[in-house]
Formats: C-alpha cells, sequence, structure tokens
C-alpha cells in the first residue's frame, strides 16, 4: 500500500520546526551572554535608531509607488492612491502563513476597479522578480568594498558580473529560464515587457535598494559607532543579500534565522560576533515595526476613504430626492 506524502504539510511542519529551532538557538544565545548584550543594546543610540527606521519606511512607500508604476507599463493601473494603499495593506501577507494574502489584497482593489487581474498577477510577479534583481545589483556592488584580500585581487570579476548582470536582465534571457521553471511548477512564467522598459525598473529598484540599504548601515552605526563611512556598501550588500537568501529560503518562514546568520556572518568581518549577533536580531525588529505600521496605516487610510464616501454619498440622497420630486 502506498502512502501519498502531503508537500503542503511537510513543508509547513518543516517551518514551525525551524522557526522553533532557531527561536531556541537565540533564546539560548542570549541567556549564556546576557551581560554583554544587555550592555550594548543599553548603549544603543535612540536618535540615529529612530533615523535609520524612517529610511525603512521611504524604502517600502517607494516599493508601493514602483508597484503601481509597473502596473502602468503593463496597462492595468488603478488611481495611485489606491494602488499605494493596496500595495501597503498587502504587507501584512508576510505575516500570514502561504502569503497567498499578499496578491489577494491587492487584487482585491484592482477588482474594484475593474482592471484586468491576469496582468495584475503578472506584474505582482514583475515585482519580486526586480526586487531579487535590485537586491543582487547592490551585493555585487558591495564586493568591491569587502574586507578580502581574495577579492581586492580579482575586482575584474566583479566587474565581469556587472556586465553579466546587465546583459541578463533582457526579457528573453528572464523569460527562457523563467520558461524552465515553469514546466517545472507547471505554470505559465513569461515577463511582457521590452528591455528598455525593464532596464529602467530594474535601475529604480537598485536605487530602493540602496535607500534601505543606507538605512541598514545606520541602524549598524547606531549599535556599533566605530564602523566607518567607508563600509557604508559593504553594510548595504550584505542586507541586500541577506534579503535574496531570505526569499529564496521557503522553508524559513519571512526568511527567520536566514537573514539573521549571513548578516552575522557578513559583519563579522568588520566587527566582534557580539555586536553582529545584536545588530541581526535588531534588524528584524528595525524592518518589521515600519511594515506592521504601514499596515496599520493603510488600514485607517482606507476606512476613512470609506466613512468619507458614505458620508458624501448620504449628502447626495436628499439633493436626487429633490430634484426628482420636482
Amino acid at each position: 500500500m502506498k502512502v501519498k506524502l502531503n508537500k503542503k504539510l511537510i513543508l509547513k511542519v518543516s517551518k514551525i520546526l525551524f522557526a522553533v529551532l532557531v527561536v531556541v538557538f537565540l533564546v539560548w544565545y542570549f541567556w549564556k551572554n546576557w551581560d554583554e548584550f544587555s550592555e550594548k543594546i543599553a548603549n544603543v543610540d535612540i536618535g540615529i535608531f529612530v533615523l535609520s527606521m524612517l529610511f525603512y519606511f521611504v524604502y517600502k512607500f517607494t516599493l508601493a509607488s514602483l508597484w503601481h508604476y509597473i502596473t502602468k507599463i503593463n496597462n492595468c493601473a488603478i488611481g495611485y492612491e489606491k494602488a499605494v494603499t493596496s500595495y501597503l495593506y498587502s504587507i501584512l501577507g508576510k505575516y500570514i502563513p502561504g502569503k497567498v494574502f499578499m496578491l489577494a489584497a491587492r487584487l482585491t482593489y484592482y477588482k474594484e476597479e475593474e482592471a484586468p487581474l491576469p496582468k495584475v498577477t503578472v506584474c505582482f510577479f514583475i515585482e519580486n522578480v526586480c526586487t531579487l534583481l535590485g537586491a543582487a545589483m547592490l551585493f555585487i556592488v558591495s564586493l568591491f568594498f569587502f574586507p578580502n584580500e581574495l577579492l581586492e585581487n580579482y575586482k575584474w570579476i566583479t566587474v565581469a558580473l556587472i556586465v553579466a548582470f546587465f546583459v541578463c536582465i533582457h526579457p528573453k534571457i528572464i523569460n527562457f529560464f523563467l520558461g524552465i521553471i515553469g514546466k517545472l511548477f507547471k505554470k505559465d512564467l513569461k515577463i511582457p515587457m521590452k528591455y528598455s522598459q525593464m532596464l529602467k525598473v530594474v535601475l529604480l529598484f537598485i536605487g530602493n535598494w540602496l535607500i534601505v540599504g543606507t538605512g541598514f548601515f545606520i541602524l549598524v552605526q547606531s549599535i556599533y559607532p566605530s564602523i566607518e563611512l567607508s563600509q557604508m556598501l559593504f553594510c548595504a550588500g550584505i542586507w541586500g543579500i541577506s534579503a535574496i537568501m531570505g526569499i529564496l529560503a521557503i522553508f524559513a518562514p519571512s526568511g527567520l534565522g536566514v537573514r539573521e546568520g549571513i548578516i552575522v556572518a557578513g559583519l563579522m568581518m568588520i566587527m566582534p560576533e557580539g555586536d553582529a549577533m545584536v545588530i541581526s536580531v535588531v534588524s528584524r525588529l528595525w524592518q518589521t515595526i515600519p511594515e506592521l505600521a504601514l499596515v496599520v496605516l493603510a488600514f485607517i487610510w482606507s476606512r476613512i476613504r470609506k466613512m468619507s464616501k458614505i458620508k458624501l454619498r448620504k449628502q447626495e440622497e436628499p439633493q436626487e430626492t429633490a430634484e426628482k420630486a420636482e
């Protein structure tokens, strides 16, 4: 008798077990080194930390604008205000198992405006691809600033990677590899964009990654003030590669543990392990607080808009009744 394995259930259980192991490890590590960590956390420069968080707010809001721009290119855009609200509200999907909510939350707004939903779904896919590409380029550029003699002697490889990057973002090349992935998952994956459009969008995403990378450097500075300004792009690159691996690690919910591990490994090249560990954990709060705050703001704004529409409709009803009576 053959036993049919439930792949979704196995993946879900694996995610839970992985998350539990990560939390247990962090609790054990901080308990073991509590005296050192409590002192570091107590000495965090709150002003600089808040400034770094403002950069993350700008990063997420700019991402919402980029989302709207992608939908405009693909002829399925709605009003800017609604597009941004739908994007910010969909952030909550990161914290819900399955992440289907991220797309579903946006489709709800686009359905109200009778936008072509298949195109909106394709735009969601393009956004995720461009997010990974933007982070990848940030990491490649950061290789110039890695405190490693091997990379210092082989900078020509980094230059070659940059050239290869701009060649490989051509839609024909991307669609070739997406076709292979699509056959494995039995889905039609394709980016319907010209190279000029793709290049512009990717450059905008790279610019936005520079914003969040700068914010991460300022966060590092609030905890480890000895860091030099020349190491800003190095820190930005560490954040970029940690984000990429966190997204690709489907077994880790929201990249938990994977991101933190890469941040620690990278920052240990320029600072003590204790400081790197504190930064990796604080960075999770650094991104979670603004994201949840933006979700709340999007919800409040949508409620205000809805109430104002109801109020306006009630004001128009007596006027329409009077006109009919005449």
